[in-house]
């Protein structure tokens, strides 16, 4: 256990370092570019619900040990932005419990739609969802503790303002944990590397935004899991 802790902690230092000596890389600095977010539409609701609700999908992105390692607490307001159908604020609602709020941000009227019927279904009254621009979470200031992105910080556009934004909703201590797939060839998620952002590039981008480095855990076989304060 000792071990792995150390070797974590080397790891994320290493990030921290390479971030800062290389800003301007090129490898890092092309990622930058790729297909606007109005051109990858996901309206198409059996299609998408397919893929992301295939049961098989549990195996590789091991939801409740993600749920286990954002370290909610009963009554937290948790936003999951990109929440498509639902996948991950389903679980959230059940984890921060009654009182506390999982909010499913999306940009695509049918998941919306998707969404509120779903958590009618689950009968989880804490379970919303909400429709909003590609550009703005459209979350109320100080109004959530965690903002949780999985799969989808690679589709945003202007990150750095987005997350910019963003930052007004955050609690005091509140945080930002971004889930998605590491920038290599893989069995699952997005096979075109154009579509993948490094590790690398979202801690540096976030840095820019104004965010901490708080955690990086690599517990997942094929996606990132770091987390971010103010």
């Amino acid at each position: 256990m000792r071990d792995s802790f150390y070797k974590r902690a080397v790891f994320v230092i290493f990030l921290i370092a390479f971030v800062f000596a290389y800003p301007i890389e090129k490898g890092v600095s092309d990622e930058k570019h790729h297909t606007p977010p109005s051109q990858q539409r996901f309206d198409n609701i059996d299609l998408w619900t397919k893929i992301f609700e295939d049961p098989a999908r549990d195996k590789w992105q091991m939801p409740d040990e993600v749920i286990k390692n954002l370290n909610l607490k009963p009554g937290d307001v948790v936003a999951d932005l990109g929440a498509g159908t639902g996948y991950f604020t389903r679980r959230l609602a059940v984890a921060v419990g009654p009182q506390g709020k999982a909010i499913g941000i999306e940009v695509e009227p049918n998941m919306v739609k998707y969404m509120e019927e779903d958590a009618k279904k689950l009968n989880l009254k804490n379970y919303t969802a909400r429709l909003v621009k590609y550009d703005d979470a459209g979350l109320e200031p100080n109004s959530v503790d965690v903002i949780f992105i999985c799969d989808t910080y690679h589709h945003l556009e202007d990150r750095t303002n987005y997350f910019r934004k963003a930052a007004r909703s955050l609690k005091p201590k509140g945080r930002v944990v971004v889930v998605d797939f590491y920038k290599k060839q893989l069995p699952v998620g997005p096979q075109d590397l154009e579509h993948k952002l490094s590790e690398v590039m979202v801690i540096k981008e976030m840095w820019e935004a104004g965010y901490r480095l708080k955690r990086f855990l690599d517990f997942l076989p094929y996606q990132y899991f770091i987390e971010f304060e103010l």
